[in-house]
Order: C-alpha cells, then sequence, then structure tokens
C-alpha cells in the first residue's frame, strides 16, 4: 500500500515567497508611482489643448471672439488657473462673461473646474487669458501655459499658445521651470 501526502507549500517555503514578494513590491511601488503622476500630468495637458484648440475653432466657426480664461465656479473669469478654466463667445470682446440671457450676452461652451490640490498652473501672458479673433489669431494674448505637479521643475510640462493661434505642447525634453 502506498502512502501520498497532500501537496502544499511548508511554513518555510511561504514566508520565502512572501519575501520575495515584498522586495518585487518595494521596487516596483516608486516607478508605478511616476508612472500615474505623468500620466495625470499628460491628461492635464491634453485637456488644456483640447480646450484652446476647441475655443480657437469655435471663434472661426462664429466669426467672433472667444476668450478663454481661469475660473473658479466654471461662469466667470475669476479664481487661479490651476481652479479651472472656461471658453466663451466673447461678442464685444472685453474678456468678460456678459449675461448670457441678455440678447448680446456671451455664452459659455467650455467649463473646466479643477480639484487638483497638487496642480499649479501660470500662464505667461499678463493679460491672463487667451482670446482669438474671428481668424483663430491670438495677437497679444500668446504665451506658454506652465504645468505643474508636486515634483517641480522635474515633472513640469507646457503648453504653447502663438500669436498665430496655433496650440501646441511643449516637448517634455525642453527645461521648463516652474513658476
Amino acid at each position: 500500500m502506498k502512502i501520498t501526502r497532500a501537496g502544499g507549500f511548508s511554513l518555510i517555503e511561504m514566508m520565502i515567497a512572501l519575501i520575495v514578494l515584498a522586495v518585487l513590491v518595494a521596487i516596483a511601488a516608486p516607478g508605478l508611482s511616476d508612472l500615474i503622476r505623468n500620466n495625470r500630468m499628460l491628461s492635464q495637458v491634453y485637456a488644456m489643448r483640447a480646450a484652446l484648440n476647441g475655443a480657437r475653432s469655435e471663434a472661426l466657426a462664429q466669426r467672433s471672439f472667444v476668450t478663454l480664461c481661469r475660473s473658479s465656479d466654471g461662469a466667470s473669469c475669476i479664481g487661479e488657473w490651476e481652479d479651472g478654466y472656461i471658453a466663451f463667445v466673447d461678442n464685444d470682446g472685453d474678456g468678460i462673461v456678459d449675461d448670457p440671457n441678455s440678447p448680446a450676452g456671451d455664452q459659455v461652451f467650455i467649463a473646466r473646474v479643477l480639484d487638483s490640490d497638487t496642480l499649479d498652473i501660470a500662464f505667461s501672458n499678463a493679460a491672463n487669458r487667451v482670446r482669438f479673433d474671428s481668424q483663430g489669431y491670438a495677437r497679444g494674448f500668446d504665451g506658454t501655459f506652465t504645468l505643474c505637479d508636486d515634483r517641480d521643475d522635474g515633472g513640469a510640462r507646457g503648453v504653447i499658445v502663438t500669436a498665430a493661434g496655433v496650440v501646441r505642447a511643449l516637448d517634455p525634453n525642453e527645461p521648463i521651470s516652474c513658476p
């Protein structure tokens, strides 16, 4: 008669496997954290580019001024860039959202409110807004958006708006400084 033993791990083998697993997790965790941060930053850059390109397209389609400005409430140009931003058809070109219920009022068509405590956004133009004219130009409102997280210059990204209205992301290898 043959006696068979139940297969499985001994306590020693299980402890060694757990130690190996713990070492692998400790090695991989910092890389995974950087991957998540990079993807979050890239997502913010894509959203900013999409909003700027959408504002330019709307200016061309409506044959009117379109303004993109910082907004904390999603309805007016008040707050900081890291709070959010809005884009609206700016009928009189003054950079202020006029009452949308009046006949000559401005219509907000992009409203993005951000809730990130670790994101800082700065714009290099003193006007602190981007206004596209009816031909899609951003003359006088061109500049660079700098997006930074808690890694400071190491994870900084940039979005450039030219006077001709062209929007492009700064190459990640180009040096950029957080304000």
